[in-house]
């Protein structure tokens, strides 16, 4: 029963795990696209 728990936790620690880094990313090329659009628009 326990290792069932510790699987389950730990898929759902995974996908949780995956949906932080692909939202870090989009915020990171976000960001990286909004500052682009900004100094081309001072230059």
């Amino acid at each position: 029963l326990t290792k069932f728990t510790y699987f389950i936790f730990n898929k759902k620690f995974n996908i949780l795990k995956d949906l932080v880094y692909i939202f870090i990313k989009v915020i990171l090329l976000n960001y990286g696209i909004l500052r682009e659009i900004i100094f081309n628009k001072t230059l």
